[in-house]
């Protein structure tokens, strides 16, 4: 039988069968995935398990018992953690490190980092020489950086979203005749990552006696939102004069999902505009490399030629300002 398969394989004729066991197999991996993906249960064991890690992090008796402070978290390495603690400009790595949500320490990310320029440096110098080469390892240099800052912001995008919902759960429980504290309890027990996980970080930092300012305002240092500093903002001044401040959220939330819509209206009206940001980017490189395919000799001149070469670099710099242009116009700040 699998001589037969093999031999309508080689001849070009593949039997009923095994196009359905392929197409079975294909559709057991969709479920799969889907079931991953879509399982609400696993979803809620992960962030359990985040606040698990949180929670043992905070626990004083992996500390040595003269010290009451928590660890650094720059290396478990002693001589890689003393060289990182001379550099100074480190610590904004570290910032980005908890905004981005992610397990590293300071350390594994300069390891990380050196590694992915290793092997930048080593792949493109065997493809494109020395210059390449460099080229390759600066890439890989910059890489690891890149993909926190678009860690980040696909994080702060989240809470964003989040933040309304939170805030009207939070101004719910304080008309039940909750404390303000069992109100960031009740956010972080009923929302998802990542904003259930950062008011229970504030939480657990109020309930184990930090100040609810300091407590509130490192929860806008780890979320760099200009809605969360509103917030902050009004239960700290709330706090100090008083006030209703079950309104005061409650307005909030509804200014927030009223930024969200207008925001919403301008990307439909601008879309036209980015669209024909998109297309006039694309037009250059896609004409040249179409005028390469069809007659290679008559582009060549603008990469071997001096006055070609002149004009390239014009020509991408020109590019790369109206790009800019058409950024600056069509991103309107709401």
């Amino acid at each position: 039988m699998f001589s037969n398969i093999i031999s309508s394989i080689t001849s070009g004729e593949m039997p009923g069968l095994l196009v359905l066991l392929i197409f079975l197999c294909f559709l057991c991996l969709l479920e799969g995935v889907f079931w991953v993906f879509a399982d609400s249960q696993r979803r809620h064991q992960k962030r359990l398990q985040k606040r698990i890690k949180f929670l043992q992090n905070l626990e004083v008796s992996k500390l040595p018992q003269e010290s009451l402070l928590k660890p650094d978290g720059l290396s478990g390495i002693p001589l890689l953690q003393q060289t990182l603690k001379r550099i100074q400009r480190l610590e904004q790595i570290k910032i980005l490190l908890s905004q981005a949500g992610v397990t590293w320490s300071l350390g594994h990310f300069v390891l990380l980092t050196l590694l992915a320029a290793a092997v930048g440096l080593c792949l493109a110098s065997f493809r494109f020489g020395t210059l390449g080469g460099m080229g390759g390892g600066c890439v890989g240099l910059i890489l690891p950086y890149w993909f926190l800052k678009f860690k980040k912001k696909r994080r702060l995008k989240k809470f964003e979203k989040q933040l309304p919902e939170a805030l009207d759960l939070l101004a719910r429980g304080l008309k039940a005749g909750h404390a303000f504290a069992s109100g960031l309890q009740l956010v972080a027990s009923e929302m998802e990552n990542p904003i259930g996980l950062e008011f229970f970080k504030t939480f657990k930092e109020y309930n184990h006696g930090l100040d609810l300012n300091t407590a509130l305002l490192n929860l806008c240092a780890r979320m760099d939102l200009r809605d969360l500093r509103y917030f902050t903002t009004a239960v700290m001044i709330q706090r100090e004069t008083g006030g209703n401040l079950t309104e005061i959220l409650e307005k909030i939330a509804s200014l927030i999902r009223e930024r969200f819509k207008l925001r919403n209206q301008i990307k439909a009206l601008t879309a036209e505009g980015r669209l024909s940001g998109w297309v006039l980017m694309a037009l250059p490189p896609g004409l040249a490399l179409t005028i390469l395919k069809l007659n290679p000799d008559y582009i060549k001149l603008l990469i071997y030629h001096p006055l070609g070469k002149m004009m390239t670099m014009l020509a991408l710099a020109l590019q790369v300002l109206g790009m800019l242009c058409i950024r600056k116009i069509v991103n309107i700040k709401v």
